[in-house]
């Protein structure tokens, strides 16, 4: 039988708040990282939506864990996760109103304007462009690799 999803390796009730802090941080990053991987590799629906639930974890997490950081270090990192989410959810919003629209013109039989739906098209690809490009920048950021170093210490 598999571990149970929200099992962390390492954790016990015997190490300290900082120790724990770090050991859960550090599994959230990485996975982060993991999946925003994957969904550079492949966009798909299930993809993004692993990137937006791995996003809200690191979020999250660290909101709790605030107080054992640096407060710019921690901010820096903190913001571009928090725009990041947003992104996600932007693009989220656009593949659900496509996914509607659809939905609508075939059960109801609406006529959907072409021009609606080219510019509906044209949203959708800026998003994903945009956010692809900022997922991939965040890999490689100063930021992350500093708060990685830390929760190495």
């Amino acid at each position: 039988m598999a571990a149970p999803k929200w099992k962390i390796k390492g954790l016990n009730g015997k190490s300290s708040f900082r120790k724990t802090a770090f050991i859960i941080l550090r599994e959230r990053i990485n996975n982060l990282n993991r999946l925003i991987t994957l969904f550079l590799k492949n966009e798909t629906i299930e993809s993004l939506h692993n990137v937006r639930i791995s996003l809200r974890r690191v979020r999250y997490n660290m909101e709790l864990f605030y107080g054992l950081f640096d407060r710019k270090k921690f901010l820096k990192l903190y913001n571009m996760i928090e725009n990041l989410q947003d992104k996600t959810g932007t693009v989220r919003d656009i593949h659900v109103l496509k996914q509607n629209i659809l939905l609508f013109r075939h059960e109801d039989e609406i006529i959907i304007p072409d021009k609606m739906n080219v510019r509906i098209e044209e949203k959708e690809k800026l998003l994903n462009d945009e956010l692809r490009s900022e997922l991939s920048d965040f890999l490689h950021s100063e930021e992350l690799k500093d708060f990685i170093k830390i929760l190495k210490n």
